[in-house]
């Protein structure tokens, strides 16, 4: 089964949050012109890592930007994943949720939350709430996995995935261009995958810096397919082969 992919590697910048969101419906939209199955957006793209305090970044899944992409998937009749900062009760959630056609198919909820004492302003365990399991979700195109950014990076989900998924995708916010990490995973599990990781600004605490993202499609060897330069806001339309 051929899988058609738009990844898209947006270019944000930290704490312009409507209009990093404004940025993803333009492009969005310009996703379904190639008639994709599969729309995947990186994570947190809209919000920041810039300050003690990122509350301000986090919203309720009904929210009116996480609800776009819902619409988008019923008028591209694809599925559209999406990486965000939830608000929960208990505090904030690194979170990816996937639409199909107007449906939700399910969140998943970051695990493993990328450690960072000498910058605690991108310190995950001290600002958010670690998720319960790797994401397996039932799809129309076979079973998917989910993988965010340094979920990709920990052998014991390369295993919790292996054998029971037939494709993965891996939303980065990352600060440096992820295709090795996705090559290690790809090989390591046996399927083929997609990725995004967003462009533009990430904040360093005294200063800014251009983030060196890059998105892209990987067989299920650990080749890649095909992929965006690093640094630079691009859409990766391609295909994965699932057996």
């Amino acid at each position: 089964m051929k899988i058609a992919i738009s990844a898209v590697a947006i270019a944000t910048m930290d704490g312009l949050f409507e209009q990093n969101y404004e940025r993803a419906f333009f492009l969005g939209g310009l996703c379904l012109a190639y008639k994709p199955d599969i729309i995947l957006f990186p994570e947190t793209f809209a919000g920041a890592f810039d300050g003690p305090d990122i509350t301000r970044y986090a919203e309720d899944p009904e929210s009116k930007n996480v609800q776009w992409f819902r619409a988008l998937s019923a008028r591209g009749d694809c599925i559209t994943a999406i990486g965000y900062m939830e608000k929960t009760p208990r505090g904030i959630k690194n979170a990816c949720v996937i639409f199909d056609r107007g449906k939700l198919i399910g969140v998943h909820y970051k695990k493993q939350l990328w450690p960072d004492t000498l910058r605690p302003y991108r310190d995950e365990p001290a600002l958010m709430l670690q998720g319960e399991s790797v994401g397996i979700f039932d799809t129309r195109f076979g079973r998917m996995g989910v993988l965010i950014c340094y979920e990709n990076e920990i052998p014991e989900n390369w295993t919790a995935l292996r054998g029971k998924v037939d494709f993965i995708l891996s939303p980065y916010n990352c600060e440096n261009d992820p295709v090795g990490r996705s090559k290690q995973m790809a090989a390591n599990t046996g399927v083929p995958s997609a990725w995004a990781d967003r462009t533009g600004t990430v904040f360093q605490g005294d200063h800014y810096m251009p983030n060196m993202g890059s998105a892209g499609l990987m067989d299920k060897d650990g080749a890649v397919i095909k992929k965006s330069a690093p640094g630079v806001e691009d859409i990766v339309i391609g295909k994965i082969y699932i057996d």
